[in-house]
């Protein structure tokens, strides 16, 4: 005989061993052929272990697996929510209170933009060189953490932080929006999304170019409206229907409208041999900024996919496909024209516009021009490892993405575009004579993580290119390893200076890592900033390529806003440069890499 609490509390916790041991078999038989490493895009079960079960069903049901999990019951996913999870819904809400700031100031919104968007610029050439700079190569190596904010129950960060006056705008993998005071990372106030928010939050602005509006895509193709003064949503529109459709890069904003990349999760639902694969195409979308009404919408590949045929297994085969945009528009005033880069086909037949750059006339949406720069990539994520599955195109290409945005810079009297795209390879092209390729230049080897990943950086005069050369299937066997940073001449591509990164990793490390650098680079007059594989983040002189600072953010931190708190690999969003201040996340439980969940913030004395 019992008492009746402890009765209930042993029922409880048989249910929920029950459960786990349920969720066990669940993942195995559904689950670990991927999250063992098959599936480079998925990350590791010790990864997924650090989420709630709440942030597991969600993805299971809503999020990026929905596909795959839509064959399993709603008692299945909770199973293998019970099986995976060691993390707490609990820390989300405790950390939200313990990070309040103390009083709220009012600047969220009657101030100029600072960092407006993804590029730091209409022209994305992630340059910073406004008065306010404090930071240069004399003083760099003093750099020190001055505070650290933990996204509470996440396992990656990479929503590059967007800065109005005092106040820091960023986003979860769980799609909570944080204003936060940028001297002290306390937070102003939240405002929570239907989904996972991945990319930087776009500042719009009023007449008298004050800050009254942020912008921002979510992982199940939402775009959204807030209003600063009121921390209220204006509008929520959904810019795709394709079931898989997402938007992941960053919006931009321009004259009342705003600016849509659309990509999709499709090239994962592939590796279920059952998938009818595949039918999204990708697009880039006008809306009205004030109301969110579609102005134009293009599809970068005209024509729907139809069927093509059977796979080996009789599922039917379906194309055209693919083509989706990864990359933040770049803005051209002066033609009014919006350039963008596109990625791989995911069936065959293939188009003549994915691994390409577009311009497309902002007005009315109106390709005016391709420049393709490999022909024949069909690929999906059946294609990753041999044997590859029954939705694995024949004669499958190297998936050389661009993932890296297009730059429109001044050279001379010249208006050039800049590109870096996933083969390695950098492109100066023509904007006034169709694209044409003014010169290229092979940097690194090229690979499914790049090559050139998410994003260049210039001054002007200088193209500093990032090369990740990380992958097990280079495009260019042929050249060395040379991870780290480049600096090319704009005006004919000559390699300047080039500083190759050793590799800092152990032979036993549980995550894959190395000195790649992935993620977007961010430059100054002075002083070049990048995050690599390995969750360092340095400093270079832009002269000459020293290194003038280095900071390992894989380890632990307290955060201020009392969560578990902890770096690891940087990827994706870079760093971002204000005054004497310094912002970059840590954590990127995705292609195996480390998780983390932090935003952390350096700075110089004044």
């Amino acid at each position: 005989m019992c008492f009746l609490q402890s009765c209930a509390e042993n029922k409880a916790e048989n249910k929920e061993e029950i459960a786990k041991r349920a969720g066990a078999e669940v993942y195995q038989t559904n689950c670990a052929v991927c999250h063992s490493g098959a599936i480079s895009e998925a990350p590791k079960l010790a990864s997924l272990k650090l989420l709630s079960k709440e942030a597991i069903v969600k993805t299971l049901r809503t999020g990026v697996m929905r596909n795959q999990a839509d064959r399993l019951t709603q008692e299945q996913h909770e199973q293998l929510a019970s099986f995976i999870s060691s993390g707490s819904e609990t820390e989300v809400a405790n950390a939200v209170i313990s990070g309040k700031c103390a009083e709220e100031n009012t600047d969220t919104a009657d101030a100029v933009p600072i960092i407006g968007n993804w590029g730091m610029g209409l022209q994305n050439k992630r340059f910073y060189d406004s008065d306010d700079l404090k930071i240069n190569a004399a003083n760099a190596s003093e750099l020190k953490l001055s505070w650290a904010f933990a996204f509470p129950n996440a396992t990656r960060a990479r929503s590059q932080p967007t800065i109005v006056g005092n106040t820091l705008y960023t986003a979860s993998q769980h799609g909570t929006i944080y204003a936060l005071d940028r001297k002290t990372g306390c937070i102003r106030w939240t405002f929570q999304a239907a989904e996972e928010v991945r990319s930087a939050l776009v500042v719009g602005t009023d007449e008298n170019g004050m800050a009254n509006r942020l912008y921002f895509g979510d992982f199940a193709a939402n775009v959204y409206s807030l209003d600063l003064k009121t921390k209220k949503l204006l509008w929520k529109r959904k810019v795709d229907e394709h079931h898989m459709a997402t938007v992941t890069g960053s919006l931009n904003v321009f004259e009342n409208r705003l600016y849509v990349p659309v990509s999709s999760l499709e090239i994962i639902s592939a590796f279920d041999e059952n998938y009818e694969c595949c039918t999204f195409r990708g697009a880039m979308v006008a809306l009205n900024a004030d109301t969110g009404e579609q102005i134009w919408k293009t599809h970068t590949i005209p024509e729907a996919a139809k069927p093509t045929g059977k796979t080996s297994v009789g599922t039917t085969k379906m194309g055209p496909s693919g083509a989706p945009v990864w990359t933040s528009p770049t803005i051209d005033i002066k033609r009014r024209v919006l350039y963008f880069g596109t990625g791989e086909n995911y069936t065959r037949p293939v188009s003549k516009t994915s691994d390409a750059i577009m311009a497309m006339r902002m007005d009315d949406g109106n390709i005016l021009w391709t420049q393709q720069m490999y022909p024949d990539d069909a690929w999906n994520g059946a294609c990753v490892y041999p044997p590859y599955g029954p939705n694995c195109p024949e004669y499958h290409g190297p998936d050389a993405d661009f993932g890296a945005p297009v730059m429109l810079i001044t050279s001379g009297k010249k208006d050039i575009l800049l590109a870096g795209q996933k083969s390695g390879e950098v492109y100066a092209l023509d904007p006034d004579n169709g694209g044409e390729i003014i010169w290229t230049d092979l940097v690194g080897r090229g690979a499914i993580m790049g090559g050139v990943h998410w994003g260049m950086a210039s001054d002007g005069k200088t193209l500093y290119v990032p090369i990740n050369d990380q992958n097990d299937y280079p495009l260019h066997k042929e050249k060395p390893i040379q991870p780290g940073v480049h600096a090319l001449n704009i005006a004919d591509g000559k390699r300047l200076w080039s500083t190759i990164e050793e590799n800092r990793c152990g032979e036993s490390e549980e995550y894959q890592c190395g000195p790649g650098i992935s993620a977007a680079i961010t430059a100054t007059p002075e002083v070049l900033f990048a995050g690599a594989l390995d969750g360092m983040l340095k400093a270079y002189d832009t002269k000459t390529g020293k290194e003038l600072w280095a900071y390992d953010t894989d380890r632990d931190y307290e955060a201020v806003n009392g969560a578990k708190a902890y770096g690891g690999t940087i990827d994706s969003d870079g760093p971002v440069v204000v005054g004497n201040q310094l912002f970059i996340t840590s954590g990127y439980a995705k292609f195996g890499e480390q998780p983390g969940n932090v935003l952390l913030a350096f700075e110089v004395a004044e």
